[in-house]
């Protein structure tokens, strides 16, 4: 792919980048206590699905130019995010598979439900302490994210700008419609 078609591309990609993190972290602060664990890992699924998009996104968006290093540190910011949710999604489904009643674990581990129960406690509370370290993180990315996305701004012609509303604005909404919030169950 030749340089002009990325650069064409930019604003889009831009614009895809922050429509999916910032529905990512939207869906990652919703409370999780009050789901049952099958509904909690997918929830987290899609905020997987969201953060990957974004990262993707992220890559094209510099990919075909000198990036600035704020991007690439972004970029490797996803990255980092992605990973605590896959290990987050993880502890969860250990926690499941411990809790389901017939699980394929507890009779693998020749246990009782009853036994089972103890571990799934620990994976449960792993993943509750990464999920409390990732909001923190999180909560520090605000500033950062929001001076990435100025600088695009203030660099950015009047027509990148129309392009990435414009763009901003659809993925938007497909991301508020392909991942609603959670219900309880």
């Amino acid at each position: 792919m030749s340089t002009v078609h990325n650069q064409l591309n930019r604003p889009v990609h831009l614009a895809r980048r922050d429509a999916f993190y910032e529905r990512g972290v939207e869906l990652l602060f919703q409370p999780l206590q009050h789901m049952a664990t099958a509904t909690r890992i997918q929830h987290l699924q899609q905020v997987m699905d969201l953060l990957s998009t974004a990262k993707q996104h992220a890559f094209f968006a510099y990919r075909g130019q000198k990036p600035a290093q704020k991007e690439v540190d972004f970029h490797e910011f996803l990255k980092l995010i992605l990973d605590n949710v896959q290990s987050i999604h993880s502890m969860m489904l250990h926690q499941s598979h411990l809790e389901e009643a017939e699980s394929f674990l507890c009779q693998f581990l020749n246990t009782s439900s009853e036994q089972c129960q103890l571990p799934a406690m620990h994976y449960r509370r792993r993943a509750e302490d990464l999920m409390q370290g990732l909001w923190q993180m999180m909560q520090l990315a605000y500033a950062p994210y929001r001076t990435l996305q100025a600088s695009f701004r203030e660099s950015a012609s009047p027509e990148e700008l129309a392009r990435y509303q414009k763009a901003f604005s659809s993925f938007e909404e497909e991301t508020r419609t392909r991942f609603p919030n959670p219900t309880a169950a």
